[in-house]
Order: C-alpha cells, then structure tokens, then sequence
C-alpha cells in the first residue's frame, strides 16, 4: 500500500526559533524514517499544499462551498466572509480563527444582518448559514486578490491584507467591517460574559472559472471542512482520520493507497502553542510515526510520503528497501531548521 501523510504544522512555523522548540524532544520513529527519506525542500503555505491535492494551482471554493451550505449561489460573485477575532500585539495585528470561540447562531444572524444595512449600497449581501462559516455575495467580481484563512490563523493580517487593482478599495471596506463589528451590541454581550467578539472578518476563496478540483487517486482521510468540501467537488468522500495508524490500517482492508490529512499539529503551531505543540507531536510519534515504522519493515506499507507547509516544509519519500540504507543516520526536526 502507498500511504501519504499530509501533516500541516509538523514543521514548527517559526523558522527562527523552530530548533529552540523542538530541544530535548525525542522522537526516534519519525527521524529514522526523515534519515532514510528521500526529501525535498517545499516551503510555502498550507494552501498551495491544500490546493496542490487537489490538483488546482489554488484554493477557490466560495461558490461550491455556499451552494453545498443550501445558498443560491448558481449566480452572482461570492467570497467566504469567516468570522474572526483580531488581537492587537505591539505593532502587529493577530488573527484567530472561529476555533477559539463559542459563537451561536443567533449572534452570527445578528452581525451579519448589521453587516448587510451597512453595505447594501456597496452590493455586497452576507450569509450566516451556520454561526461559523459566513458568506458575501457580490454584484461584480472583486478585482482583488484575498489570502486563504489558513495562511492568515496566527499571523499578522497587516501582511496578508487584500491586494490586486481593487485591493485599496477592498482594504477600505475591511476597515469598515472591522469597525462596525468592534462596536456592535453582541460583542458587548460576548465581552461581558468572557468570550472572544467577532471584530472581524476574513475574506477569501472567490470562486473563478476552471477551478474544478480532481480526485487524489488514494481513499481520503480529513477532518478539515475545507478539505471535505474540495473532496465533495471532486465527487470524492473524505472519511474522518482514525484516531492512530493501527486503526487506518484496519479501516483501509487492502486498499491500494490512501492519503490522511492529519492535522492534530495545525492549531497549535499556528497560535504558537510551543507546549500543545510538543505534546501533540509526541502523541502523533506514539500514534502514527512508531507503528508506521513496522508496517514499512514489514511490506504492510510499501512507500510512505510525509508532507508538511511552511518556512522549513518538506516532502519526505520512503520505501522499504530504504530502511536496508543503515548509513543513512536518523534525521531530527531541528536539522530543517538553520543553525544559529
């Protein structure tokens, strides 16, 4: 069988301090199997690896996505409108995700709906369909080029800001958005009872011609709505991921290939959870990396390819007859990292 890990997050997302964090950590499975991988080097963002599975040159899923969430959506522009928190840190502005709140449906409604008032002159009309992925529809194409959210989670929008011929005026309107939200009555309420407010949102996905995604020749595994909606296009289903890779493997009853979009390391890279972090990825070394290395000893698993994103991002390809190569040394996280 040929197995594709896709682990977003396994290369620490900081590549200035990315060895500090990994100091002391042991994990012989993972880099006696990095020690006999053939690797090459891919730095870039989670969403050119995302879009790169699919076979797209990038992520456009807003019309597909709005369609699948009951919108009628068969006309029109559309833009994924997510809820997000924006916190200021000294000079940057750092945004979250709606993983780090409890948003209800009711407050979704309310927002959007104030959102709508403000800029129907501009024809721009929002959608809650469910209280933590939102919609704009748009009288016209945007003229603007707009950063996936997973590049954007943990990062300083201040660099990810709308570009393209429209993108000053795109800028503009996300001011606006970001001003009415951090006044808005619910966030009132959310800040009293010690949740995290709404004070944005973060545009992306505009649907293009000729974005049709293709089918990964492998049974898929993914818990990410982004992935699974890219996979319904595709006319593929996208199963959970098993919980470790002994239970893949029971699952997988002598299937050919299969690619596992394990994304348990994502959220804490991408907050700079150092200790989260760390104690996943032990977990994942326990889980998936120690048994993986028998199944590949033993033929069970033929060729393995691990994938990860980011600054020191990687592909590391391994086979059976490579772990005969016992001059290849076991290969550590912190050697993708530049010496200091």
């Amino acid at each position: 069988m040929k197995l594709t890990l896709i682990v977003p997050g396994l290369s620490w997302l900081d590549a200035h301090d990315g060895a500090e964090v990994l100091k002391g950590l042991a994990l012989p499975a993972l880099a006696t199997l990095l020690g006999r991988a053939r690797i090459d080097a891919a730095p870039g963002p989670l969403s050119a690896l995302t879009a790169q599975s699919f076979g797209l040159s990038h992520l456009a899923p807003a019309r597909q996505d709005a369609l699948a969430a009951g919108l009628d959506a068969a006309t029109g522009h559309w833009l994924i409108a997510d809820p997000v928190h924006v916190r200021i840190d000294r000079d940057r502005a750092l945004l979250a995700d709606v993983g780090v709140m409890n948003l209800a449906q009711h407050e979704a409604d309310a927002l959007v709906g104030s959102l709508n008032r403000h800029f129907a002159e501009d024809g721009m009309t929002f959608y809650a369909p469910q209280p933590g992925r939102w919609y704009v529809r748009l009288a016209a194409a945007s003229g603007a080029r707009f950063t996936p959210l997973m590049d954007a989670v943990g990062e300083n929008i201040n660099e990810h800001l709308p570009g393209g011929s429209n993108g000053l005026t795109w800028s503009r309107w996300l001011n606006e958005m970001q001003m009415l939200l951090y006044t808005h009555p619910t966030n009132d309420q959310r800040e009293a009872q010690g949740e995290v407010s709404v004070n944005s949102v973060w545009l992306w996905g505009e649907d293009e011609a000729g974005t049709q995604p293709m089918t990964p020749e492998a049974r898929l595994f993914s818990d990410d709505p982004t992935w699974q909606g890219l996979a319904r296009q595709a006319g593929q289903r996208a199963d959970s991921v098993p919980f470790a890779f002994d239970a893949l493997a029971e699952t997988l009853h002598g299937e050919a290939s299969a690619l596992v979009h394990l994304d348990r390391l994502l959220a804490p890279a991408q907050y700079r959870d150092a200790w989260g972090w760390r104690d996943t990825l032990m977990q994942l070394e326990t889980d998936w990396f120690a048994p993986l290395l028998p199944a590949l000893k033993s033929g069970r698993i033929g060729q393995l390819t691990l994938t990860t994103h980011g600054p020191a991002g990687f592909s590391a390809n391994v086979t059976r007859s490579d772990l005969w190569k016992f001059w290849r040394r076991a290969r550590p996280l912190t050697s993708f990292y530049p010496a200091e």
